[in-house]
């Protein structure tokens, strides 16, 4: 059983399509439909480039494979050579081009990335001993993010951590401990 809304709903759908109805220029219809006075041949369901048809029913990868060049054989037969000539000389160009590009890469760029790469590691080495240094040293040295202080365990005096400078060094350490003490 269908509700009354559901049913009037269901009547003007099947009063669409009946000619005299809906439709007509000038019968109240929805204006931008297909046939209606200001439809101006615009298809209103296919939004530009949206339609695979349109586009020849190819996806990207099939249409980077042609060349830039487009041979018709049907014009000057000496262009058409001379198009294939450099379309082939291109392409050639742009291979010995590319190798010699991944050669350099490979022999200047990614020795230097490695290089610091490995001098950033030893650096983050340096500074991860030395704070586990400071820590041995000075456990009872503690450190409050929500307010950015630093103080001893048990003391009253801070140091705020914008006046100590990063990375922390042992004798950084040793003078924040003096001024806690």
């Amino acid at each position: 059983m269908m509700n009354g809304a559901q049913q009037q709903a269901f009547q003007r759908m099947g009063q669409y399509g009946q000619p005299g109805q809906y439709g007509q220029p000038g019968s109240g219809s929805w204006q931008g439909q297909p046939g209606s006075a200001d439809d101006d041949d615009y298809d209103h369901y296919n939004v530009e480039g949206s339609d695979r048809g349109s586009r020849g029913n190819q996806n990207w990868n099939q249409s980077r494979g042609r060349g830039d060049f487009d041979f018709d054989l049907g014009g000057n037969l000496g262009e058409d050579i001379g198009g294939a000539v450099l379309g082939a000389a291109f392409g050639l160009a742009g291979r010995a081009f590319a190798k010699r590009m991944k050669k350099a890469f490979d022999d200047k760029v990614v020795p230097a990335m490695q290089a610091k790469a490995a001098q950033a590691q030893a650096q983050f080495e340096r500074q991860k001993a030395e704070q586990d240094a400071i820590a041995a040293r000075y456990p009872e040295l503690r450190g409050c993010m929500k307010d950015q202080v630093v103080f001893l365990d048990g003391g009253t005096r801070t140091v705020p951590v914008s006046e100590i400078k990063m990375p922390v060094t042992m004798a950084q350490a040793d003078g924040v401990v003096a001024r806690l003490r």
